[in-house]
């Protein structure tokens, strides 16, 4: 009874090896394998992702630099006293417009005519005494170190001469080219001081805007390059650029432009401006920001969909801002552009596309 017992037992333990592990499937060992990769091949590890694309053509676009900055006088000169004196007339006033040469103070002469002639006298006797000594050196009567001393004598006379002519000349002080009086801190009265400020003189028909320049931006420009200034107040003004600095600022990295604005504009100094300068037109695509993104090098680009289904990263410089979106260059002519779900896939994914009907990359 035992013993049949046993057998049966052992009979249940053979069957259950047989379910469990194939050991008596009458089976060869490659049917086994072809079996198992179909399994693979039916149930595949990885799904292919799905995102949105635009169907996108390249433009025209001009591309232009803009800088910010402000307009800033070209001259804004001191004129100061070049003798001392007694203000004795002061013609112009503060705001007031004046003409090169126009008296802007005057001092007393206080007997600066009477030194002049002087001078003059002392002068010409000076002239009369060398010409003397030249003949007598020519007879032979008069030493070569008699003569020099003559013609030194001369010499002095003729800087004296000079200085009083030019302390009468300075009494009065002039425009040196037609301005705006900024200020005329000079009083009837007063005295001044050689140095002292008689007036300020803005020259507004020099006028400069300034701005500064990024590293990619310096090297597009160049020296006469039109431009045109909008200024906060609303006025236009065409220009040319005059100066681009060589050395950046240690704190912005950037470069000092400069451009001499069309004379006649009378704006004022120091006023906040646009600075626009036109380059040249440019095959360019237009998106919104949010589908720009980052390589891993912090690089910014987009990406884009290849012939073979695969996604791509190309680098893009942003040449041109609207109220619609901004204009990139760096891609070909024609693409498809990701525009959702291009944070889910990376350079060489393959994927499949779904056109976007809003067109959301416009």
């Amino acid at each position: 009874m035992k013993k049949t017992y046993l057998i049966a037992s052992l009979i249940v333990v053979l069957v259950s090896l047989w379910m469990f592990t194939g050991v008596f499937k009458t089976s060869t060992p490659h049917e086994t394998t072809n079996e198992t990769v179909s399994e693979t091949d039916s149930n595949p590890q990885h799904e292919v992702a799905r995102v949105r694309v635009s169907h996108l053509t390249a433009e025209k676009q001009r591309v232009e630099i803009v800088l910010r900055g402000r307009t800033e006088a070209k001259r804004i000169v001191e004129i100061k006293a070049e003798t001392g004196g007694r203000v004795i007339a002061v013609p112009v006033e503060k705001g007031q417009r004046v003409k090169k040469g126009d008296i802007l103070c005057e001092l007393a002469n206080d007997g600066r005519n009477e030194r002049l002639t002087q001078a003059r006298a002392a002068q010409a006797k000076a002239n009369i005494d060398y010409e003397g000594a030249q003949r007598l050196q020519k007879d032979g009567l008069l030493s070569a170190t008699s003569l020099a001393a003559s013609k030194s004598a001369m010499e002095s006379a003729r800087a004296a001469l000079r200085t009083a002519e030019l302390d009468v000349e300075y009494v009065q002080m002039r425009a040196p080219f037609d301005g705006f009086v900024e200020d005329r801190p000079a009083e009837i009265g007063a005295l001044l001081e050689r140095g002292s400020i008689c007036a300020r003189l803005f020259d507004e028909t020099s006028l400069l805007a300034t701005g500064q320049a990024s590293e990619r931006e310096v090297a597009t420009l160049t020296l006469n390059q039109p431009v045109v200034v909008h200024t906060t107040g609303g006025d236009t003004v065409n220009g040319k650029i005059n100066f681009i600095g060589r050395t950046a600022d240690p704190q912005t990295r950037t470069y000092r432009v400069e451009a001499t604005l069309e004379a006649g504009t009378h704006l004022r100094d120091g006023i906040t401006a646009q600075i626009t300068i036109p380059q040249q037109e440019v095959m360019a695509h237009r998106i919104t920001p949010a589908v720009l993104a980052l390589d891993d090098a912090g690089k910014v680009g987009v990406r884009i969909i290849n012939t073979e289904q695969r996604v791509e990263f190309h680098h893009v410089s942003v040449v041109r801002e609207s109220k619609d979106g901004i204009w990139i260059t760096g891609l070909p002519n024609e693409i498809e552009l990701i525009t959702v779900g291009q944070e889910m896939v990376a350079d060489g994914d393959k994927v499949e596309t779904t056109p976007d009907s809003e067109t959301k990359a416009k």
